[in-house]
């Protein structure tokens, strides 16, 4: 596809060179000028779609100029052994020309993209005043020709116009280059950000899934030496569920809140296996909330960090509660602290801020007391 893309731009400007020569023929007009600025355009845009060098583009757009020239009147003399008519020799000429600079532009342009591949066209200042230099030089070697071809009294009124048709049409070619490598830049910005936020996002995704199946395997050990076949064989079914959802969901970075909610159900289903009485979760979510949507697993993850740094006993049971209202979900729970404390390592919310900052652009807010520790999300 990029093959055919590059060989129908040069196509395009050999028909656009025909058209144009076969029209200022066939109305007695000159056509140097308008040749010119589509050779030069032409460089300009093969450059910029193989994303060579600020200095290959310049140097094109003085050698396109000068062996446009040349090879115009090179491929003009056996035509005129076949032709008699100025308005095939000339068109045609040009079209054939314009073809084998194509070619050969495209092909030093992807030459010049192998040999700088981390040096493409984030063209610095002094890559565009290069570019004016070139387009003077242009300037010079057309005036030249024409004192040398023509009556220098007669060509007056030619030289004059053909500078300030070359300035005004260089400035405005330098613009756009200037505009497409911007644009450019900026594509090439945003698609490194989405990169690294996606990176990011399958780092910390790595991180969580190991860390949650540890726990979850700790408390199926639990249950094993406990004897107690049937809670285990429950949990096992419930835990294969839970992973059924967060594999389903893996390369989604956001998921409607009403599925969210549901796998969160199935995880607390989960931990009641392990603490029938020990924990309450009781879900506050308007059903305006439920159309919103959030990062995979951030609830569940903000439970299970509940779970991890409380003690549950059947006699002082965790509470978690979560409500809503029409752009935020948050979790409350009241805080148990154990009599052991371990270490937290904080990959939950790490994971869940990273997530809504590469998504939204938006943070989450922690609020904690000595009696409550609270995250608020935002709804998407």
């Amino acid at each position: 596809m990029i093959q055919l893309r590059k060989s129908s731009i040069i196509h395009l400007f050999a028909l656009l060179h025909l058209t144009v020569a076969l029209g200022c023929r066939a109305a007695g007009l000159p056509d140097d000028l308008l040749l010119t600025l589509l050779t030069m355009i032409l460089a300009v845009v093969v450059s910029l779609s193989r994303q060579t060098t600020g200095m290959f583009m310049v140097i094109s757009v003085i050698a396109v100029n000068v062996v446009g020239f040349a090879l115009g009147w090179c491929t003009a003399a056996p035509l005129r052994l076949i032709f008699n008519s100025p308005l095939v020799i000339y068109p045609l000429s040009t079209f054939i020309s314009t073809e084998i600079i194509g070619w050969f532009l495209d092909y030093f342009a992807k030459l010049n993209r192998k040999r700088h591949p981390q040096h493409n066209l984030k063209t610095s200042a002094r890559s565009l005043r290069w570019m004016m230099v070139a387009f003077v030089i242009i300037i010079v070697i057309r005036l030249t020709l024409i004192l040398q071809t023509g009556n220098l009294n007669d060509s007056r009124s030619t030289i004059l116009g053909i500078i300030v048709d070359y300035v005004f049409s260089c400035m405005a070619l330098v613009l756009i280059a200037v505009s497409a490598i911007k644009a450019g830049e900026k594509a090439e910005e945003a698609k490194a950000e989405a990169e690294l936020a996606e990176y990011r996002y399958l780092k910390l995704k790595q991180q969580v899934n190991p860390h949650f199946l540890f726990n979850s395997l700790n408390v199926l050990d639990c249950l094993i030496q406990e004897q107690s076949p049937e809670e285990a064989s429950l949990f096992t079914h419930k835990l294969a569920d839970v992973y059924r959802y967060m594999i389903k969901n893996e390369q989604q970075t956001l998921v409607p809140l009403s599925e969210e909610m549901g796998f969160v159900q199935l995880y607390v289903d989960l931990l009641k296996v392990r603490w029938p009485e020990g924990i309450t979760v009781r879900s506050e979510v308007t059903d305006e909330a439920m159309k919103r949507s959030v990062v995979p697993c951030c609830v569940q993850l903000l439970i299970e960090n509940a779970t991890k740094h409380n003690s549950i006993r059947p006699d002082n049971p965790l509470e978690i509660i979560i409500t809503s209202d029409c752009s935020t979900l948050t979790v409350t729970n009241d805080k148990h602290p154990k009599v052991s404390v371990s270490s937290s390592t904080g990959i939950g919310l790490k994971y869940i801020r990273q997530q809504y900052e590469d998504v939204s652009h938006q943070d989450i807010t922690i609020v904690e007391n000595e009696r409550q520790f609270q995250v608020t999300l935002p709804l998407i």
